[in-house]
């Protein structure tokens, strides 16, 4: 059959009787394994790194911290007790912090003068409504009706106790009761001589 292309430089090299094609030299053995080698130890030693890395970034992270032995470890160490072994330390109970105290400035407050100083009442009845009291009446009591003879204020409730105290506090009193008042106020002063004396 007539060739229908004229004739080009690769017909003249088919026709000087060389090889056809392309032929390769085969390769030796380690030159096939060498790659998958290197491959695998360039994964070992970056896993090695990588573990390495997260290991001790971890146990950085929480420093000062002993992990605890293994349990043979710990048996045999719990059956020799060292002589400079320490107790261990005693947990301290926690103090919770004492609640702000809460006052009522609209309780129910009587001045009960029982001194025989005029105007007492009054003054003290000043006195508190100058520290915000907004429901402070004054008048007088038998001295016999306050407790000892001394300065005192009584309540009726426990809702009431820092309250009184502030009253007492702001009055220069040192005498606080809970329990009934003589004249049914929730709050009583009771003045049986001059706080300011």
């Amino acid at each position: 059959m007539p060739s229908e292309y004229e004739p080009d430089e690769f017909d003249a090299i088919a026709q000087s009787g060389g090889p056809v094609g392309v032929h390769r030299a085969p390769r030796k053995w380690w030159a096939r394994v060498l790659p998958l080698l290197i491959v695998f130890i360039l994964a070992g030693l970056l896993a090695y790194a990588l573990a390495t890395v997260l290991w001790n970034g971890d146990n950085g992270s929480k420093a000062g911290t002993v992990s605890s032995p293994s349990p043979s470890v710990s048996a045999t160490v719990s059956a020799t007790p060292s002589p400079t072994a320490s107790p261990p330390a005693s947990a301290e109970p926690s103090v919770a912090p004492e609640p702000e105290p809460i006052v009522i400035y609209d309780a129910q407050v009587h001045i009960r003068n029982g001194s025989g100083v005029s105007g007492l009442a009054a003054i003290q009845q000043q006195a508190l409504e100058d520290a915000d009291y907004t429901n402070v009446e004054a008048n007088n009591i038998s001295s016999s009706l306050i407790p000892d003879g001394a300065n005192t204020v009584t309540y009726t409730e426990d809702r009431l106790a820092d309250t009184a105290e502030d009253i007492a506090a702001t009055l220069g009193i040192d005498v606080v009761q809970g329990g009934d008042t003589p004249g049914g106020a929730e709050i009583e002063v009771l003045i049986a001589s001059d706080p300011d004396a």
